[in-house]
C-alpha cells in the first residue's frame, strides 16, 4: 500500500447537490463521505488518509482487533471467512458505497472475518480509535453506518444460505453481478485463483464455470480479468440470492 497523508477539502455550489470533496486535487468518490453534512465532513478531514489498493492487499485479518475503518473511491475489498486448513469463502464485498470495517459503528473492536481487495483501488483509511472518538460528533454518518449494518446482516445471512445450497454456476453468476454492481465498467480485474477463493471452490471448477458463461456469449475473459458482455443473461443464470442483494441498489446508490 502507499501510504500519503493528504490535505481534503469540500465545497458546495449552493444548488441542493451533495458538497464535492477533494483530495490532493483528487474526487472523493465514496458515497458515504459524500452524503454526510460539510460539518462532519470537515470533523472527520483530518484523520482520513488516501491510500492506493493493490489486489489480494489484506485490510482486516479474522480474529484479531480492527485496526482501521477504510472509505473506498473505487476497488472492491472482499470479506473472507478463512478456515485453518487454507479454505476460504467469501461472505460479503464492499465497495464504493460503503466502510469496511462496520462492526465499529456497532461498537465492536474485532472481525470474525478476513477482508483483502479482490479489486484494486483507492480510498481512506482512518483509525480505528479515532473513528470511535469523533463518531459520536456525527450523527448522520452513525445513521447511515448502522443502517448499512443492518443491510449487511441480511447479505451475511443470505450469502451463509447461497454458499450452501446453491451450485457453483449460480453462485459464480451472482458474483459476478454483485461485483459488476460496484464499478464503473463491465471489467472486472480478477484471476481464477481468487475467483475460487471468493466462490468457495476449486481452480478447475471455476475455470469450467466460466467456459460455460463465455460459450453463451455472457462473458470473454482476458488476462487476470473477465469481461461482462451480456448482463441480462447473467442476471437469468444467478440464483434467486441476487435478487434479495439488488433490493439496496437503490439506496446503496450502486447499478440498479
Amino acid at each position: 500500500m502507499n501510504w500519503n497523508n493528504a490535505p481534503v477539502s469540500a465545497s458546495n455550489h449552493g444548488n441542493g447537490e451533495p458538497y464535492r470533496k477533494t483530495t490532493a486535487g483528487r474526487e472523493v468518490r465514496n458515497k458515504l463521505l459524500l452524503q454526510i453534512p460539510e460539518t462532519e465532513f470537515q470533523n472527520l478531514e483530518p484523520h482520513l488518509e488516501f491510500i492506493e489498493f493493490r489486489n489480494t492487499d489484506r485490510l482486516e485479518q479474522g480474529g484479531r482487533p480492527v485496526v482501521a475503518v477504510y472509505f473506498l473511491n473505487e476497488g472492491i475489498g472482499s470479506m473472507l471467512v478463512e478456515t485453518s486448513d487454507g479454505r476460504s469463502v467469501e461472505v460479503g464485498v464492499a465497495g464504493h458505497e460503503d466502510m469496511i470495517g462496520l462492526p465499529v459503528a456497532a461498537g465492536l473492536d474485532e472481525f470474525t472475518y478476513s477482508v483483502i481487495m479482490q479489486v484494486p483501488g483507492d480510498g481512506f483509511r482512518v483509525r480505528a480509535k479515532v473513528m470511535t472518538q469523533v463518531l459520536p460528533s456525527l450523527p448522520e454518518l452513525n445513521r447511515l453506518l448502522l443502517r448499512r449494518l443492518a443491510i449487511r446482516s441480511l447479505e451475511l445471512a443470505q450469502n451463509a444460505a447461497c454458499n450452501r445450497l446453491h451450485n457453483v454456476r449460480k453462485r459464480l453468476a451472482r458474483w459476478l453481478l454483485v461485483t459488476h454492481d460496484r464499478l464503473n465498467s463491465n471489467l472486472i480485474r480478477t484471476t481464477h485463483d481468487l475467483l475460487s477463493r471468493m466462490v468457495g471452490t476449486d481452480r478447475p471448477t471455476i475455470t469450467l464455470a466460466l467456459a460455460e458463461l463465455e460459450r453463451e456469449g455472457i462473458i470473454r475473459p482476458r488476462r487476470a480479468s473477465i469481461l461482462i458482455e451480456n448482463r441480462s443473461k447473467l442476471e437469468e443464470r444467478a440464483c434467486e440470492c441476487y435478487a434479495l442483494f439488488r433490493r439496496f441498489n437503490g439506496e446503496l446508490h450502486l447499478r440498479k
